[in-house]
C-alpha cells in the first residue's frame, strides 16, 4: 500500500526539465573551453554527482580545478552559452519536461499541493515555468535567492513545506545533495538515477509517475 502524501516536492533540474543538452552541456563546453581540451559528458556526471556540487558554476569551477582562473569569468562564460549571447540562442532552449503537463496535472489533482526546491537562480526557473505553461500547476517554488544555503542544505526544501503547511511530503530528486537535503529535512525521497541512494529509487521520471499515480 502506498503512502499518502499531502503534496510533492520536486527538483528542478534532471527532474522536471531534462537538463542534459543545457546545464550538462554548458559545463562540458564552458570546462573544454578555460582547459582547452574536449571534455567528456561522463568527467561532469562525474563532477555533479559529489554531494555538495549542486550549484553548476561550483561544478564547472571545480572541474577546471585552476585557481589562477576567476571564479566570475568561468561564470560570465558560461552563462553566456546557456542563456546566450545575442550571436547564439541559449542551450536553455534545449530543455524539454521530463513530466508532461497532462502527468503533472494527475499529480496535482491527486495531491492537491505540488512545490519546487531548486537551486536554479530564479530567472531561469521562472522561464522554464512559464515557457511551458506550469505556472498554474506549482503552488510555489523555492530558487537560489531565496535561501542562504543551497543543497545539500535543507533549506529549500523545509521552506516550501512551511510556506504549503505540508505535514507529509517526499522530495523527488536527481543528485545525492538531493538525498542528503531531503534526509535532513527529515522527510522521504525518491532518487531519480542508478546510484542506490534515497528512500526510494528509479531509474526514470516515467517510473516515478507511475509509481505516484
Amino acid at each position: 500500500m502506498k503512502i499518502q502524501f499531502d503534496g510533492l516536492i520536486f527538483d528542478m533540474d534532471g527532474v522536471l526539465v531534462d537538463v542534459s543538452k543545457s546545464y550538462r552541456e554548458a559545463i562540458r563546453r564552458t570546462v573544454s573551453y578555460f582547459l582547452n581540451r574536449k571534455i567528456q559528458m561522463s568527467e561532469v556526471c562525474a563532477i555533479k554527482n559529489i554531494v555538495g556540487m549542486n550549484n553548476d558554476w561550483d561544478a564547472t569551477y571545480a572541474l577546471i580545478n585552476n585557481p589562477n582562473i576567476p571564479y566570475g569569468e568561468v561564470k560570465t562564460y558560461f552563462q553566456s552559452i546557456y542563456l546566450g549571447n545575442g550571436k547564439n540562442t541559449g542551450l536553455i532552449d534545449n530543455e524539454k519536461l521530463l513530466i508532461s503537463k497532462q502527468k503533472l496535472q494527475q499529480l496535482k489533482n491527486k495531491y492537491k499541493k505540488l512545490g519546487i526546491a531548486t537551486g536554479r537562480p530564479k530567472n531561469e526557473a521562472e522561464y522554464v515555468i512559464k515557457r511551458n505553461q506550469l505556472v498554474d500547476l506549482f503552488d510555489c517554488f523555492i530558487t537560489m535567492e531565496d535561501v542562504v544555503n543551497s543543497k545539500p542544505s535543507p533549506d529549500s526544501i523545509l521552506m516550501v513545506i512551511e510556506k504549503l503547511n505540508l505535514k507529509k511530503t517526499i522530495y523527488i530528486g536527481d543528485s545525492p545533495s538531493d538525498v542528503v537535503a531531503a534526509k535532513m529535512a527529515r522527510i522521504p525521497s525518491i532518487f531519480v538515477g542508478k546510484q542506490n541512494i534515497g528512500t526510494i529509487r528509479f531509474r526514470s521520471m516515467l517510473e516515478v509517475v507511475k509509481y505516484l499515480l
